[in-house]
C-alpha cells in the first residue's frame, strides 16, 4: 500500500511546487533600464502581471526599480510597494486631470492612507487614452527593496475619478521573487 502511494506524492509534490512557481514571478536584475514616458510597452519591462484587468511591468537595474501600470480606468491610478495590504505600503497614486498629473506617494496605515516624505520616485510619467491610464515611475531600489530580500510584495488599484481620497474600483495583490 505504501509503495504505491510513493508516486501519487511525488506526482502532488511537483504539481504544488510548479504552482506555487507559476504564483510567484521571478524579477532579477538587469542592465536595462526603461524609458519612463508614460506609455507601458509590453517589451519595455523585465516581467509583466496582469490582475483585476490591470497591467503591471517591473524591471529591476542595480540601483532602480521602474515600475508601469496600465489600468482600464479613466480615473486615479495606484502601485503600492512592499506589502499585499494598504497597511505598510508605499503607494505611488496618481491621475491626469486635463491634460496635467498628479502623483503622491503614500503609506498606508490600515486601510487608510496619508502623505509621505518616503521613497520619492527620480522620475514619473503618466497618460491617459481611451479609458486607459499609465503610471510609470523609477526610485531607488534600496528604498523599497532591503540588501537580501527574497520576494517584494505588491498593491495594485484603480478608481473612477480623478481624486485622491475617492475609493477604488477595482484592486489586486500580488508577491514578485527576486532573484540577483
Amino acid at each position: 500500500m505504501k509503495q504505491r502511494l510513493i508516486p501519487w506524492l511525488c506526482a502532488i509534490l511537483l504539481a504544488v511546487t510548479f504552482s506555487a512557481a507559476a504564483q510567484a514571478p521571478a524579477l532579477g536584475i538587469t542592465a536595462a533600464p526603461v524609458k519612463v514616458d508614460g506609455v507601458f510597452g509590453d517589451k519595455e519591462y523585465g516581467l509583466l502581471s496582469e490582475a483585476a484587468g490591470m497591467k503591471l511591468g517591473l524591471t529591476w537595474t542595480v540601483d532602480t526599480l521602474f515600475v508601469g501600470l496600465n489600468a482600464p480606468t479613466s480615473g486615479w491610478v495606484a502601485a503600492g510597494l512592499g506589502s499585499t495590504k494598504m497597511d505598510a505600503a508605499i503607494m505611488y497614486i496618481g491621475f491626469v486631470s486635463g491634460g496635467t498629473t498628479e502623483l503622491k506617494v503614500q503609506k498606508g496605515a490600515g486601510h487608510k492612507h496619508a502623505d509621505a516624505d518616503v521613497a520619492s520616485p527620480s522620475q514619473y510619467a503618466m497618460k491617459e487614452a481611451a479609458g486607459q491610464t499609465v503610471l510609470e515611475f523609477a526610485v531607488k531600489s534600496s528604498a523599497v527593496i532591503a540588501k537580501g530580500q527574497k520576494t517584494l510584495d505588491i498593491i495594485l488599484a484603480m478608481g473612477g475619478a480623478d481624486s485622491f481620497t475617492s475609493m477604488h474600483k477595482g484592486r489586486a495583490s500580488l508577491t514578485v521573487a527576486l532573484a540577483e
